[in-house]
Parts: C-alpha cells; sequence; structure tokens
C-alpha cells in the first residue's frame, strides 16, 4: 500500500499492478486511488476496464499498444481476469513488450503464484496482497474517520460496532456512515447508537446463538434459530458456522490453558483482543472432549444432508437442543 501511496505522489507507475486477496474494500479503494492519478476519469478514453474472467487477450492487448489520447499515460484495469490463475500464453508472451505509455492495473480474487504471469510481475515492487487488517490498524482506520467527523466512540460502542460489523472492511464502512447520519450533531458514539442502527451479520447472530447453546439455554437457542430460518438463511450454512465457531473457541481454550498471552491468542485466532472472554465463555461449561463430539457429530450430520438422509433443517435443530439442553 505504501507503495502505490509512493507512486501516486512522485507520478512514476509501474507498467504492471497486481492488487489481490480477500479485502475487497482495499483492492477497490487502492485501485481507484490509481485510476484517479492516471486518468482525469474513468470516461476518459484513456482508461479500459474488462472484467470478464479469461478476457479475450487479443482484445486486452489491441487496446494497451493503442497511444494514449492528449496524454502521457492510458490505464487498462483488469478485474478478475484469470490472467493469474490459469495460463495465457498470448499475454504472457506480451509481458516483455508493453508500452511505456501503458499501465496494466489487475485486480484479483485468487491467483497461483506458481503462474508465470505472476513470477513475471512478482519480480517488480508493484504486487500488493491486501487482506483484512489486524485488529490494530482497523482501531486506527476507525479512528481516523472518527476524527475526519469530529466524532468520539464510547469504548464499549466500538467493540460492539466490530463484533457486529467485522466481517470485511466493506460492511464497516458502511455501517459507520449509518450511525454518523443517525447521531446527527451529537460528539459520541454510545452503545445504544451502535445497537439501534447497525445490523448484525449473520455470523455475529450464529455467535448469539452459540452463546445459547453454551447457556444451556434450549429456548433462546430454537428462537434464534426459527427466526435465522425466517429470514431465508440456509441451515447447512448456519451448521457451518457453528462448527467454525466451536472449532476457533476450542483453539482459543486450548492455547488459553497452554499459557499463551491473550494477544498470542488474539494473532493466532484471527480475532480482536476483546472478544477472548466471549470465545472463552462458549467454552466454560464444555470440555474439550465434548466439544470434539459436537464437531464430528456436526460434520456427520452436513454429509447426511448432502446425501439425503436427513432433513437439513430439522438435522441442525435437533444438534443444537441435544448440545443446549445436556
Amino acid at each position: 500500500m505504501n507503495q502505490i501511496e509512493k507512486d501516486i505522489k512522485e507520478k512514476k507507475f509501474h507498467n504492471i499492478y497486481l492488487l489481490y486477496g480477500e479485502e475487497d474494500y482495499l483492492k477497490s479503494k487502492y485501485a481507484n486511488m490509481l485510476i484517479e492519478a492516471v486518468v482525469d476519469n474513468k470516461d476518459s478514453m484513456n482508461y479500459s476496464f474488462f472484467e470478464e474472467k479469461n478476457t479475450d487477450a487479443g482484445a486486452v492487448i489491441e487496446n494497451a499498444v493503442t497511444l494514449p489520447f492528449f496524454a502521457d499515460k492510458r490505464i487498462i484495469h483488469m478485474k478478475n481476469s484469470g490472467y493469474f490463475k490459469s495460463p495465457c500464453e498470448e499475454f504472457n508472451n506480451y509481458l516483455g513488450e508493453i508500452c511505456e505509455s501503458t499501465i496494466f492495473l489487475f485486480v484479483e480474487d485468487v491467483i497461483d503464484k506458481r503462474s508465470k504471469a505472476y513470477k513475471a510481475v512478482n519480480k517488480s515492487e508493484s504486487v500488493i496482497e491486501l487482506n483484512k487488517p489486524s485488529e490494530h490498524d482497523i482501531k486506527a482506520w476507525i479512528g481516523g474517520k472518527l476524527k475526519t467527523e469530529h466524532k468520539s466512540m464510547q469504548r464499549e460502542a466500538y467493540q460492539e460496532f466490530i463484533i457486529r460489523t467485522d466481517t470485511s472492511m466493506e460492511n464497516m464502512d458502511m455501517e459507520f456512515e449509518k450511525l454518523i447520519s443517525y447521531i446527527g450533531d451529537r460528539d459520541t458514539i454510545t452503545l445504544d447508537d451502535v445497537k439501534e442502527v447497525t445490523t448484525k451479520q449473520l455470523q455475529s447472530k450464529v455467535f448469539d446463538m452459540i452463546n445459547g447453546i453454551a447457556e444451556k439455554n434450549p429456548k433462546k437457542v430454537l428462537n434464534m434459530y426459527h427466526d435465522l430460518l425466517a429470514q431465508k438463511e440456509p441451515p447447512v450454512k448456519i451448521l457451518r458456522i457453528i462448527e467454525n465457531n466451536f472449532r476457533r473457541s476450542l483453539k482459543i481454550k486450548d492455547l488459553k490453558a497452554n499459557g499463551y498471552s491473550d494477544d498470542t491468542i488474539a494473532k493466532e485466532a484471527k480475532i480482536p483482543k476483546f472478544a477472548i472472554p466471549k470465545e472463552l465463555n462458549v467454552t466454560k461449561n464444555f470440555s474439550s472432549a465434548r466439544i470434539n463430539e459436537l464437531l464430528n457429530e456436526a460434520c456427520d450430520i452436513e454429509k447426511d444432508i448432502k446425501t439425503g438422509k436427513i432433513k437439513d433443517q430439522l438435522a441442525v435443530e435437533m444438534l443444537m437442543m441435544k448440545y443446549a439442553k445436556e
């Protein structure tokens, strides 16, 4: 990211940029920064956009050899081209012949680092992996947004905000804007504001349901499960989140038992440090062996659902009721 910002500041651009990784918000942000630095707007004759996978390389190359129109550079924006996953020899052969006036900007979800194209581009400093930032970076990012708006956020409000929105930076950004609009002229975002305005993501809703299982509260679990079904959430998807959450909580429990610090646990489990007590709360009424039984049973249920042996909605409900009652 620093490399892109440096290139933009100095107006010295590489011929190819490859942005990849799981964080769409950052890929979009830095792609747009580059585009805006090279051309006045996306309607410019010096901007081309290709989105389809495995776009015809001939059409791309034909576009690339066209000189910019009354400008120094033209930029070709490629989204999920597939060139860095599946071999495209025509494009690979062209890599060494790119015009000085042409900039390729690739934004990819999936790449293969063994591919010829990746190895060729990776020799420069313009290959950037953009994944979910660390807890520290997220906090700094939100802090910067609050500063820009001349607002503050209560600690409890921030923690609840992260729990509810921590699926992607794009979702966080959208929910933050909703909060800012909601509080209006007030200076501080409160816990009540977050609960009132922000939308809980499926992960967060299922985690609340898992807490119900841990608390041995079958009525609470059943009500929340039926609410999710009413929202058209697939039972198998809910089951997988239950599995992933229990597996993560078990890992945290084992790390804690082996004396690891909260900083290390947060890094290994990929969760904010303040969420560790909530994760441990899930495991307090279960032995590690019992959690492993649940995980094995959940795996078997998913197989039986896929093979049509059992109905998905009932099977997931029975699993949750079994462990919420015992």
